[in-house]
């Protein structure tokens, strides 16, 4: 990727009013409130996505299951490409469209499956989701980019519309307080997801937040001397305890001096094995993740599992969490990369979610079946179409459509035929002081003929029987000749 090779790398300036804070020091203040402000003019993220990732994703095996499992159910819907500019827009797909195309292989190294895995993980560790795009020769977006959101700042401006983003190379520069040059990014070349952040403009709020459990300023464990020590060797103590024990390290042996001793202060394993403790926590993992408990596993979900409302909890799922991740990631692709693609003498495409191979919300077949011949009844749909509907191979004498019996097919607008429908007499037959309808000022003059609808072969045959054995049946119905 050439924009990480470092050639263009400056620190950026100040973007913004410059403010004294009575000292030497200036500080410039955001257009507006969100973010961590720094002394150069740009917004840093908050440092959850460290804890969240490796804490959250990385060990508890809830979070993990969690977020895989959202992040495994967007992608077994399509991203296509239809002609129209209306989200409705029906016709087949347009798989060769240059769109579909950068979003069937986003880059090289990503597959569309895995792209939108891992931009659903990053947006639920970290509450945002970058894109970075890529542009050919042409100018027009070649590769799709997911980037890591810690290693994103925001260059805010005077207008509140416009900021530009920046990158930094080296993730480890915050955790060591050092400042990184940081490779601006174009505001047109990034596409930006969030979730909804009520404290900040700039940066989206992580769903985990809410359910990480506060500690109350009460440590881990406290270590016991036998004799008291000075501060200088309290700190050089616990920084060597969390050197050796923190991190990778956690569970290696401790050696203990004479005097010393360790006392846990958070809960132990058994006491974790409250059912009520244990249930409470998990199901307040699931609900900052919009994910039903049993599809996890859960004992808050095991404890009902039933494999009627193991069904029911995945359609919960698309239902509650999918379908709005759906509209997340396809309005920033209306709007940012749809356009680049459109213009003059260009058709007008749109997109829209093909979920049509998503085993959870597929019908099952019984009710298919018991659908497609109802309408085939009532003809509402032709021979062929409830072919497809059921997953047959269409006849090529079968786009006709089965008429129910006694139904007459009349065009919009006409009126009925004598002698088509029970009570209607014939012309020279109207009681007295009858006016024929054509005779009448202002109504239209007999009806055209009626247009013969082809029914199917065995249709046929019994129309031709029910004509020969009761002519009158036939003539009323509107086929008789």
């Amino acid at each position: 990727m050439g924009w990480l090779d470092g050639g263009t790398e400056r620190k950026a300036g100040q973007l913004l009013l410059p403010v004294n804070d009575g000292t030497q020091n200036v500080i410039t203040i955001p257009a507006f409130g969100g973010g961590k402000p720094n002394l150069d003019g740009v917004l840093y993220p908050d440092a959850t996505y460290q804890s969240s990732a490796s804490a959250g994703f990385g060990r508890n095996e809830l979070v993990y299951a969690c977020i895989r499992e959202r992040a495994e159910n967007l992608p077994q819907s399509v991203l296509r490409v239809y002609p129209g500019d209306q989200p409705a827009a029906h016709g087949e797909s347009l798989e060769n469209h240059r769109l579909r195309k950068l979003i069937a292989q986003p880059n090289p190294v990503t597959g569309e499956f895995e792209f939108f895995e891992l931009s659903v993980t990053y947006l639920d560790l970290a509450g945002n989701c970058y894109w970075l795009i890529q542009r050919g020769r042409d100018g027009l977006p070649a590769e799709l980019w997911p980037v890591r959101p810690d290693l994103i700042r925001i260059f805010p401006t005077l207008d509140p519309r416009v900021w530009s983003y920046g990158y930094i190379l080296d993730p480890t520069t915050s955790a060591r307080n050092v400042t990184s040059a940081i490779i601006p990014i174009a505001s047109r070349d990034m596409i930006h997801v969030k979730y909804a952040n009520p404290l900040s403009a700039y940066f989206g709020q992580a769903p985990l937040r809410p359910a990480a459990r506060a500690n109350y300023a009460v440590p881990g464990v406290v270590i016991k001397t036998s004799s008291e020590v000075t501060q200088a060797v309290a700190d050089k103590l616990k920084r060597k305890w969390k050197a050796s024990f923190a991190g990778a390290r956690r569970g290696e042996p401790a050696v203990l001096q004479a005097g010393m001793d360790v006392q846990p202060l958070g809960m132990s394993l058994r006491d974790l094995e409250f059912p009520d403790l244990r249930a409470f926590s998990e199901s307040r993992i699931c609900a900052a993740l919009q994910v039903p408990p049993i599809l996890v596993g859960a004992k808050v979900g095991l404890d009902r599992s039933t494999f009627t409302n193991y069904a029911e909890a995945r359609k919960q799922l698309w239902e509650g969490a999918i379908f709005s991740l759906q509209r997340r990631f396809r309005d920033p692709v209306e709007t940012q990369l749809l356009p680049e693609f459109s213009g003059t003498g260009r058709a007008r495409v749109t997109t829209r979610w093909d979920n049509s191979q998503v085993l959870a919300l597929q019908e099952a077949e019984s009710a298919k079946w018991e659908r497609g011949v109802n309408a085939l009844a009532h003809a509402g749909i032709t021979v062929n179409d409830f072919r497809r509907l059921v997953g047959l191979e269409t006849d090529p004498a079968g786009d006709v459509f089965l008429l129910p019996r006694g139904a007459v097919p009349l065009p919009a607008g006409a009126v009925p035929a004598p002698g088509d429908v029970v009570g209607l007499q014939p012309p020279g037959e109207q009681p007295p002081g009858q006016v024929p309808p054509g005779d009448q000022p202002g109504m239209p003059g007999p009806a055209p003929p009626l247009p013969q609808i082809r029914v199917a072969s065995y249709a046929d045959e019994f129309l031709a029987g029910l004509a020969r054995e009761r002519p009158e049946l036939a003539r009323i119905n509107g086929h008789g000749r």
